[in-house]
Parts: structure tokens; C-alpha cells; sequence
């Protein structure tokens, strides 16, 4: 699910940039990058694909309907959120970014040589690639965190308990949420996974959620002096730099001044988008999330009770139970983990951690429910099977 939706940015990036490309005059017969033309035409394609699989998945966890296969397990898994095997999540991003880091400084050498051999062309290329590696770099900035800590409890319910699973997704999610954390993705165990291919009151259960805090400040004030407040929040950074992209295009479209002045354009359209992004990692850049996996096995079985006049008449053929119950039993495995950028605070993230490890320990115990026949005096605590057990690791 998760590698559907950054498909979807992928192509939605692609759409976009090719409207700019178009929008900048860069495919005019002759002109830069003039072999794109046939490409740009189908731009809305792109962007209607992007937009499409960012949505597939929220849509198919929403209304619980697996799309196209997608959807109906946790967005990820216990080896994503768990520090034993964070190097892998880093290693991706460090090699990542070192490509990221080659394409812009290779691009950037290879823009003043055609600058300077004025192949226009090969500019406008030059710079895409600069724009295409520097937006590498920065996503790959932005989600090189490593995993704070980590923790893992095993809840075991065997009959004749009950275990309220959804209940217990509930609870932790709740309290995700009551320490500031908007839910990002959410799968109920008792929805994620599937009916054991061997018995099927058996259920492979398969949740969790992810959960994200990030405070978004307001936009750099361009004139701090300024006391009117309205006048200070429309002289800022965003201002700027949507105000230096929509010139630049407006120069690009409008001739004003020849080959000049176009070129003008598109340097302001490029330093207006500069500027944006810039505001956008300064306000986003403080965030924490926390991760919770549930997975296990569900049991789903009938009880039936019986009448002591019943039980005593043992040598009848059939027995006829006075009253049948749905019995849940569960063996659960509850992972939770937290991770944060360098500004956040890891000390905040760990004191949420705390909170959220220690909800699974009373929810474990607040949604395990005993089931007794009230109309049998001989019913002892010995006739219960319960087992329990705990691990923890921490880095």
C-alpha cells in the first residue's frame, strides 16, 4: 500500500513538471527541449495516474474494499519499525541520497559548461536534473530517522476467555491521538489478514497503525517591524516565492522583450519554486510519528453450557446445551516503536512512547474477558487456562 502511494507522487511529480515544461514555452518548435512536445501533450495522464494511486489505498482503508489486491493488511511491518533491523530502512535512504547528491553536482557542472557553450537546450535539461537531484536529497533527508525505541508485548488468550481484538486496536489507537498524533493509516487486526487456509475458524490477523505529530509553524515574516497584523501575514517568505514563480511565468508567456526576457522568466519562475519549497521544509520540518503492528492468530469458537439436571443425566444419547456463547481467543503479538526528526526532540518522542507502551499493557488487560456460567456453583478458577507472556527490547 504503502509502495502504491509513492508510486503515485512519483507520477504526479512527472505530470507536473511536464506542465511546467509546457507552460515555460521550453517545447516551442526549435526551441529547448523541443523533443518532449509529443510528451507534454498527455501531461493530464500523468497527473490523473498520480492522483489515482495516491488515493487508491486511502480509499481501500476507508471502506475496508481491497482494491486491486491492495489494502487489508498494516501498511507496514514489524521489521520496518523495530531497531534490530533499521539498518536497512537507512541504508536505503543513504544510498539513495548519495545518488541524489551526484546527479546535482554533476548536473550543476555540466549547466555552466553548456551556459558557457550557450546550448540552450542542454540548460534546460541541466536544470531539471538539478531540481530532479535535489528533491532526492531533500525527501531523503526528511525520512532518515532512525527508530528511538521499541517494544514488544505477546498477549496469549486461551480458552474460556474472550479477547475484544478490535477493542484493543481501538484503545491503542485512541491514545495515539490523546498525545497529539493524527492517525496517518489504520488496519483493525480483526480486518487485516486472512482465514487460515486449514481451519476456518481460524484467523491470520494482521494490523496497526501509524501515527504522525507535526506542528506547522507560520510563514517567516518578511517584515518583522510591521505591527499590523494582517500586513505582517501577507508579507512572508510564501508570499515571495509564489509571487516570483507567477512573475516568472508571466514573463515566459507575455513577450515583453525577446529571448531575454523569456529568459528572465524562467529564472524567476525557478528561484519563485525555490523559495516555496524552502518555506514549506522550514514550517514541516519538525515531526514524530509512532508505529504499532498487531499479528497473530484469532480463535473464533462456540461454548456451550449446561444445566447441572443436564450434566447429570450424562448417559443420555445427545446432550442439549441450555445456552451457547461466541467465544474469541487470541495469541497477539503487539509491536510499538517511535521515531522523530533532530528538532523535534527525542526526549518528547520517548515520553509518547512510554505512554503508548503502557496502554498496551492496560488494554491487554482491560479487553480479556472471563467467561463464567453463573448457573454452575462448582465453577473454580482452575477450570481457566491462561497464559502470558512478555518481551521487551529496547535501543
Amino acid at each position: 500500500m504503502a509502495a502504491t502511494s509513492r508510486n503515485g507522487k512519483v507520477l504526479l511529480t512527472l505530470g507536473i513538471l511536464l506542465v511546467a515544461v509546457d507552460g515555460l514555452g521550453l517545447t516551442a518548435f526549435g526551441g529547448p527541449l523541443h523533443v518532449l512536445a509529443p510528451v507534454t501533450d498527455f501531461w493530464w495522464l500523468l497527473v490523473l495516474a498520480g492522483v489515482s494511486l495516491m488515493l487508491l489505498p486511502r480509499l481501500a482503508t476507508s471502506a475496508s474494499v481491497p482494491f486491486f489486491g491492495v489494502g487489508g493488511s498494516a501498511t507496514h511491518d514489524r521489521q520496518d519499525i523495530i531497531a534490530a533491523t533499521d539498518w536497512s530502512r537507512l541504508g536505503t535512504d543513504a544510498f539513495r541520497n548519495s545518488y541524489g547528491i551526484a546527479l546535482t553536482a554533476s548536473a550543476a557542472v555540466l549547466f555552466v559548461l553548456a551556459l558557457g557553450l550557450q546550448a540552450f537546450g542542454l540548460v534546460a535539461l541541466w536544470v531539471g536534473a538539478m531540481i530532479v537531484g535535489a528533491l532526492v536529497i531533500a525527501i531523503t533527508w526528511r525520512s532518515s530517522n532512525s527508530i528511538i525505541e521499541d517494544y514488544t508485548r505477546t498477549i496469549t488468550v486461551r480458552a474460556p476467555d474472550n479477547f475484544a481484538a478490535h477493542s484493543f486496536h481501538i484503545a491503542l489507537r485512541q491514545q495515539a491521538e490523546d498525545l497529539g498524533y493524527r492517525i496517518v493509516s489504520t488496519t483493525s487486526p480483526t480486518e487485516g489478514g486472512q482465514r487460515s487456509a486449514v481451519a476456518d475458524e481460524i484467523f491470520h490477523a494482521n494490523g496497526g497503525f501509524r501515527a504522525r505529530n507535526r506542528p506547522i509553524e507560520e510563514s517567516r515574516p518578511l517584515a518583522p517591524e510591521v505591527e499590523d497584523e494582517y500586513l505582517e501575514r501577507v508579507l512572508t517568505v510564501a508570499t515571495l516565492g509564489v509571487f516570483v514563480s507567477l512573475l516568472g511565468v508571466t514573463l515566459v508567456s507575455v513577450d515583453l522583450g525577446g529571448p531575454a526576457v523569456r529568459a528572465l522568466g524562467a529564472v524567476l519562475f525557478v528561484v519563485g519554486v525555490a523559495i516555496v519549497a524552502y518555506d514549506y521544509a522550514i514550517r514541516t520540518r519538525e515531526w514524530a510519528e509512532l508505529y504499532c503492528v498487531e499479528e497473530g492468530t484469532i480463535y473464533s469458537t462456540t461454548v456451550n453450557h449446561y444445566a447441572d439436571d443436564v450434566l447429570d443425566a450424562f448417559d443420555s444419547p445427545k446432550l442439549e446445551p441450555n445456552a451457547s456463547t461466541t467465544e474469541t481467543a487470541a495469541v497477539l503479538s503487539v509491536t510499538v516503536s517511535g521515531t522523530c526528526t533532530p528538532l523535534y526532540g527525542e526526549e518528547n518522542v520517548e515520553a509518547d512512547f512510554e505512554a503508548l507502551a503502557d496502554a498496551v499493557e492496560a488494554a491487554a488487560d482491560d479487553y480479556r474477558f472471563e467467561v463464567v456460567d453463573e448457573g454452575r456453583e462448582d465453577t473454580t478458577d482452575e477450570t481457566l487456562a491462561y497464559d502470558e507472556d512478555e518481551t521487551a527490547t529496547q535501543a
